[in-house]
Formats: C-alpha cells, structure tokens, sequence
C-alpha cells in the first residue's frame, strides 16, 4: 500500500467493507488496451465506486454502478472530447498534442472529469492528472498519481480552481455507492 493511499485513509476512511469486491483488472486493461496504474487499482481496491465530499466519483471495473464503469466511460471518452473540441474550439493548449489521450477515471456530478494524461511509451505509474473542467476549455494538469492527487487535494495541500470549492466538507468524506448485479 502506498503512502498517498494511507494518507487518503486517513482523510476520507473508506467503507469497512472494501472497495465492492474483486475487480477483473485484466479484462479492463484488455478492453482499455492499456495496464492501469497501480496505485488506481489499490484505490478501487479499497474503496470500490462512491463519491468522495460529494464531489469526486471514483470510477472503476465491473462489479458497479451504471455510470461508474470505467470501461464503458473511456470508450468513446477521446472521440467524443476531440469532436467537442472541433465543434467548439476551445481545446486547451496544454492538451493539443496529437498523440494525446485522456483516460477519465473519475468524475464530478457537475461533468468535470479526472484524466490520466496518456502519452505513447510512457508507463502507468507516471501518468500526470488532468482535472477537465465541463466546459472542456480548462484544466489543469498534476504531475502526480491519483491517489497522491486526491490525497492533497482533501488535505488542501493544493487548490483546484475547478474543484476545490466544490468540495462539502459537511458531507460524509466517502460514500459508496450500491453495486449493480450483472443479469
């Protein structure tokens, strides 16, 4: 278990019956056509779908919740942007490299989404985050894994201009969200 990962524990406690069960990670890479980063898969591990301050929402493989799959989100996630971006040319220009892909892993109830920024031969483990902001036009870019991201964020080591005021600190710091069953 990584450090960032204690930390987040530490911060938002996950639910005490871990992360929903055991995750087919080979199909979800297979299917993705990329490895995950580790540190992803010990979050999902222990955490499973929810929704961090009422705010973030983790995304992983099935067992989950309708829209929590992150599979079935990143399927059509960099058509669907650089169609978007075409439309409305407002592409970012930290993110207008040609061989660039975003990898969303988790999302807002406001459509801001975190991406893992792809680029070709680089490894899992040093995938920068890009917070997306809804409008597509803004983001902002973390040289850090996710956890490490979600831990400094909760802990306010850093502000987000997209998405630190949207964090309620009133709120449970994570709540899960109910599994669905295949059929």
């Amino acid at each position: 278990m990584t450090s960032a990962l204690n930390r987040l524990r530490t911060l938002a406690p996950p639910p005490s019956a871990g992360g929903g069960g055991p995750r087919d990670w080979a199909a979800a890479e297979e299917v993705l056509g990329r490895a995950l980063p580790q540190d992803y898969k010990e979050l999902v591990e222990a955490y499973g779908v929810g929704g961090f301050y009422d705010h973030v929402e983790l995304l992983a493989p099935p067992p989950t919740v309708l829209d929590g799959d992150v599979v079935t989100r990143n399927t059509s996630h960099m058509w669907d942007l650089k169609n978007l971006w075409s439309v409305h040319g407002n592409r970012p220009a930290e993110l207008a490299m040609d061989d660039l892909l975003l990898v969303v892993w988790a999302d807002t109830p406001d459509s801001d989404s975190l991406n893992w920024l792809v680029r070709p031969g680089e490894p899992p483990e040093t995938w920068p985050v890009v917070v997306l902001h809804c409008d597509l036009g803004d983001c902002e870019i973390y040289p850090m894994t996710c956890t490490e991201f979600l831990a400094g964020l909760f802990a306010r080591d850093f502000e987000s201009e997209i998405l630190t005021d949207h964090l309620d600190e009133e709120s449970a710091p994570f709540f899960p969200y109910p599994i669905t069953q295949p059929r």
